[in-house]
């Protein structure tokens, strides 16, 4: 007898299942390798960003081998919990083409939008997390949702193109009133019902937009298209707004925590450890109530002041202050300013990991595309970029490889990542970050 989903799902194969307790099978996914709930419907796709500043120290993060049997080396050791969920990228370049190495800016820039910027401090395209949102948070009541560790709204690298970018909730407390403040109502709970308040804001907007065709009658081409613009944003108010009127369907069991209190957020690595992990919670609990499917989370700018109190000099400072030891052949404070980011990231990875939903965890059910901006931070090179992606994506990515690029550009792994996500391209990047080569090794 073939088995098919839908003969899982309702059958003699369902019988099969709850008397055997059958593992999860591959026919459990959809046709583009989708996980699915219990209900029998796909479980909703997550994207995550982590941006960590000023590199890694070569000589103590890239594996001297290649595929699933590589080492966890020294600057690795804090992502060793996460080894078959994590694929690490090695070797990967910025070609700048005619463009200047802005620094601080090109790195990043490029890694989020796969082309290389034409200014400083602006992105020539929406990034990545905006392109991918548009394709998997329909339905959600927060198309993305962003959050600066160091307490700086302005440390966010979402945009949708030019010199602005998306703020960032700047405070675990100001994160959490966004996500679980007023507006909020938990799936969890058997009493839920929509909030009143979004049902007159929804009538409101539908007014608005009824009188579109007309007012759009006697406009030029110019404030046609401003209005468009506007328009747009409206239809994405509306959408949002019906996403609040609807219950959301969710798997994952969590619970609601208090709002937190209070806290110092800046760039002391002390305080970091402190609202890192407190930020990551809350963004994975956001993906499991499905308030958003797209969370970024920063560290700090890509020039970055974090410090540790009593140190001199910020971990900036130190990437071009310090010598380096002629017999270790590196930065050792610098090095050691490394580790400390891999351990930011890594409590990312454990909140995601640490939330049960269908046959796995919301890290499971997720991508997490974690990028920096510089190679080696001492000369502001954009060469041998570390770059990171965990979680499965619902089965349509394979884990646990070390990755050699051997050159390819950063873009590569951007293209990689969207066709996992389910984002209908055959190429993306501009210039040499063209590229229409995904990893397909990685791809289910």
């Amino acid at each position: 007898m073939k088995i098919d989903r839908r003969s899982l799902l309702r059958g003699t194969c369902q019988g099969a299942l709850a008397v055997m307790g059958l593992p999860f099978l591959d026919c459990f996914l959809d046709s583009k390798g989708g996980a699915l709930a219990a209900t029998g419907k796909p479980l909703p796709m997550r994207f995550n960003t982590f941006f960590f500043p000023l590199g890694l120290t070569k000589q103590l993060w890239v594996p001297k081998t290649g595929g699933n049997n590589y080492e966890m080396t020294s600057q690795l050791k804090p992502l060793e919990p996460f080894r078959n969920k994590l694929n690490v990228f090695s070797g990967l370049r910025v070609p700048l083409d005619d463009n200047p190495n802005f620094q601080h800016w090109s790195g990043l820039a490029a890694a989020a939008t796969g082309i290389s910027p034409t200014k400083n401090n602006e992105f020539d395209s929406n990034t990545i997390d905006q392109q991918i949102a548009d394709v998997i948070s329909h339905g959600t009541r927060f198309k993305s949702v962003s959050a600066a560790a160091c307490g700086d709204p302005k440390q966010s690298f979402s945009s949708l193109g030019g010199a602005n970018t998306l703020p960032g909730e700047a405070s675990p407390l100001s994160l959490y009133t966004r996500l679980f403040g007023p507006g909020f109502q938990d799936p969890t709970r058997g009493d839920w019902k929509p909030d009143p308040q979004v049902m007159i804001q929804q009538s409101v907007l539908s007014v608005v937009a009824d009188n579109r065709k007309r007012v759009m009658q006697n406009l030029g081409s110019a404030d046609r298209a401003r209005l468009d613009q506007y328009f747009t944003s409206v239809r994405e108010a509306e959408l949002q707004m019906a996403a609040q009127l609807q219950r959301p369907e969710i798997q994952a069991k969590v619970a609601i925590p208090d709002a937190p209190a209070e806290m110092v957020c800046n760039r002391s690595l002390l305080n970091l450890r402190k609202s890192t992990p407190l930020m990551a919670r809350l963004g994975a609990l956001a993906l499991a109530t499905d308030q958003t499917r797209v969370f970024n989370l920063s560290i700090s700018e890509a020039s970055s002041g974090l410090f540790v109190p009593g140190e001199p000099s910020t971990y900036h400072q130190t990437t071009h202050e310090e010598l380096i030891d002629p017999v270790l052949g590196y930065q050792p404070r610098v090095a050691q300013y490394n580790v400390n980011c891999m351990e930011l990231f890594a409590m990312l990875l454990k909140e995601l990991d640490g939330v049960p939903e269908g046959d796995g965890t919301i890290l499971d059910h997720s991508l997490v595309f974690a990028f920096s901006e510089s190679g080696n931070a001492r000369i502001h090179d954009t060469e041998n970029l570390p770059i990171f992606v965990a979680g499965g994506a619902s089965g349509r990515m394979k884990t646990g490889y070390h990755v050699a690029g051997d050159g390819n550009p950063v873009s590569r792994v951007g293209l990689t990542i969207q066709k996992a996500m389910g984002v209908s391209l055959d190429v993306w990047g501009k210039g040499s970050m063209e590229v229409r080569l995904p990893y397909t090794d990685l791809l289910t």
